[in-house]
């Protein structure tokens, strides 16, 4: 996690990026089962997803971090996480850089979730934040999206410390009527060398996750892979500077060139073939049928500097999952 300044987030206009592969859209969510009811019993209707926050709202959240965080100086907690890492000989270690989004980053990147990648139910799934720092992600996502549950992670005390304490004050506050205040838990343990026993449980509960990965080292990236494997269908990731392994990224034209050369080798290694007639037959490439698709790639000025975010999803696309296992076994009787 990195110190926060104080900058306004904004997309940066004109910097070329590498073209992405394109996605397929994400198919609206199937309508909920009907369950068979006794006579003059009602059936609970399926709640609208959440929209995305207006600009009204966002500010009366806004005023609301605010004054959890009053106190908080930015520079301090800084200082504060490098005099600890300087005490514990771990100074060198660039995946404890401290460097978290703000509020007004997480509005606009829940609000492109919701409108684009949704939908997103009120009170269903967890939110996780790897290396939760002062906890100004997560107190963020608990004031603008009523999500079940906010979670945190974070291995430094005297950053743990300040989230717990932010924490407290989230506890306090008062919403309008109506309003949902998910729970926040922040969790003191190092998400690479925890684990299996910090995040494990929690993963399959993740419908959203963020990732400050620029500093983040092979054992925090092989983290976040083996969360990412664990997160449900339609979740979403999100990561900076560094992404989720090619091997777990869905690309349906990956490697075209190379996939038909090797196609046109096999095809004239048979004896007699003219190139001519030869048929050519290009293979589908390799994809993890329950891999993530890249839906979106952008540069945006964090309070760090320059760095590019990538939203992954992992929809579900049916010629790449297998099929069910038939049986031949008659059906129970009632």
């Amino acid at each position: 996690s990195l110190s926060l300044f104080k900058l306004k987030p904004q997309l940066v206009v004109g910097v070329a990026l590498r073209p992405m592969p394109k996605a397929a859209p994400p198919s609206p969510p199937a309508a909920p089962p009907v369950a068979n009811t006794e006579e003059g019993e009602e059936i609970e209707a399926q709640s609208p997803p959440v929209p995305p926050l207006s600009d009204t709202d966002y500010e009366a959240c806004r005023r609301l971090y605010e004054d959890i965080f009053t106190g908080s100086d930015s520079m301090e907690m800084k200082e504060k996480s490098r005099q600890e890492r300087k005490d514990q000989a771990q100074e060198n270690v660039n995946s404890l850089t401290y460097g978290e989004l703000d509020m007004n980053i997480m509005h606009q990147l829940l609000n492109k979730v919701k409108k684009n990648y949704g939908p997103f139910y009120s009170k269903k799934g967890t939110f996780l934040d790897l290396g939760s720092g002062a906890g100004k992600v997560c107190v963020a996502a608990g004031l603008l999206h009523p999500f079940e549950k906010v979670v945190g992670i974070e291995t430094l005390e005297s950053l743990h410390g300040t989230a717990t304490a932010a924490n407290d004050k989230y506890k306090e506050i008062q919403l309008p009527e109506g309003a949902v205040k998910p729970e926040i838990e922040f969790i003191r343990g190092d998400f690479a060398a925890d684990f299996e026993s910090k995040l494990e449980p929690l993963a399959p509960d993740v419908i959203l996750c963020t990732a400050v990965a620029t500093c983040y080292g092979e054992a925090e990236l092989n983290a976040m892979a083996s969360l990412a494997r664990k997160m449900p269908d339609e979740s979403v990731l999100i990561t900076f500077t560094q992404r989720l392994p090619e091997s777990m990224v869905i690309d349906l034209d990956r490697h075209p060139a190379q996939r038909r050369a090797i196609a046109t080798k096999k095809s004239l290694a048979k004896r007699g073939t003219e190139p001519s007639t030869a048929e050519v037959v290009v293979e589908p490439p390799p994809n993890d049928p329950f891999g993530w698709t890249l839906m979106s790639s952008e540069l945006m000025q964090m309070p760090w500097g320059l760095a590019t975010c990538f939203i992954y999803k992992k929809i579900i696309i049916p010629k790449l999952r297998p099929e069910p296992p038939k049986t031949d076994e008659p059906p129970l009787e009632s």
